[in-house]
């Protein structure tokens, strides 16, 4: 009996020390996989902090590139005044030398024949001062119109921009695929964009309304849900060119053509065939207004609609949600001041 008890007790611990065995290999592989699952998980979202720094460089490339046009043109324009500055300031010259011994034979006449004299010769200046202010009109005006759907397209791509980002500060997934929002915010407008997706390598498909706004929008959050009824953003970004059908995309502008939208941005690059609409329309009973944003690039689409009180500038607020930061989109330069008249010395 004693000898069975001693195996049975031999047998017992050889056991416990098989289930220890066992549970040591196992934990070790749960370990194992945690681990992976960690550095697939900060992979991605290094990946996703890459795309959008990448999105970043873009936009600030092409905001150098729009300001080098137009330091270009200002350039252009000034050399194009030098000549007819010149030319009248010689004319001015000409006028004072010949005004001066006029003006020391006057001292010995009486005032009032003096006054008479000066008279004349400024009114001889006036035509003059006036044909360079006409000439410099159309010139300071083709500028400010050069200058306009410029600051437009910044704004419109900015917007485009920080709408992306928050969404990717929202949520971010495997495939490409971003998608957050409320269901129940539906946008006939844009009803069907989804056909879009097809051959797409980054798709992001938001829908935000009131309560979603204050959710993900931090301290701005209060302002967005209080000013936006909702806010819908569509992009399809393309591995190649010509991905997607043109007349699906000039299907949508069509309906910004009918009810009473008013597209009063639309600009295009004819080498590149991007361009960009801004459309808006007016609210019933005065609540605000519909707001619609359509960028078209070679290899990306971007569809943004807001209703509400809100504004492109809002959208610079956004992208500071979700962690991501706020961009920071250079000022466009204001346009340079025409030169003033030359001063009459003798007013």
């Amino acid at each position: 009996m004693k000898m069975l008890s001693g195996w049975m007790r031999t047998g017992m611990v050889a056991g416990v020390a098989a289930m220890m065995v066992a549970a040591a290999s196992a934990g070790a592989q749960t370990t194992a996989e945690d681990a992976a699952k960690a550095a697939d998980a900060q992979a991605q979202v290094a990946a996703a902090q890459a795309r959008v720094a990448a999105q970043q460089a873009d936009v600030q490339a092409q905001v150098a590139k729009i300001q080098s046009q137009v330091q270009a043109q200002m350039a252009k324009q000034q050399a194009q005044l030098a000549p007819l500055q010149a030319k009248i300031q010689a004319q001015v010259a000409l006028q004072q030398a010949q005004l001066a011994p006029m003006q020391a034979k006057l001292t010995a006449q009486t005032a009032v024949q003096a006054q008479a004299q000066i008279g004349r010769i400024q009114a001889q200046l006036a035509p003059m001062q006036a044909e360079l202010q006409v000439r410099l009109a159309p010139m300071q005006a083709k500028l400010e119109m050069m200058m306009a759907p410029m600051q437009a397209e910044m704004m419109a791509r900015s917007a485009a921009m920080q709408a992306q980002m928050l969404a990717r500060g929202v949520v971010m997934q495997d495939g490409g695929m971003v998608s957050v929002g409320d269901p129940q915010v539906k946008d006939d407008l844009f009803d069907g964009t989804e056909k879009f997706a097809k051959g797409a390598s980054d798709v992001t498909s938001v829908n935000l309304g009131p309560d979603m706004l204050g959710m993900v929008s931090g301290k701005h959050g209060g302002d967005m849900a209080h000013k936006l009824n909702f806010m819908v953003v569509r992009t399809y970004e393309y591995p190649h060119e010509g991905m997607y059908n043109m007349a699906d995309v000039d299907a949508y502008r069509q309906k910004l053509k009918t009810g009473n939208w008013n597209c009063f941005i639309h600009t295009q690059e004819s080498k590149t065939g991007e361009s960009t609409d801004i459309c808006n329309r007016a609210l019933p009973n005065g609540e605000g207004n519909e707001m619609v944003i359509l960028t078209v690039e070679p290899k990306e689409l971007t569809f943004i609609h807001m209703s509400g009180k809100g504004s492109l500038a809002d959208l610079g607020k956004m992208g500071r949600m979700g962690g991501m930061g706020g961009m920071v989109i250079p000022d466009t330069p204001d346009p340079p001041a025409p030169p003033a008249p030359p001063a009459n010395p003798h007013q």
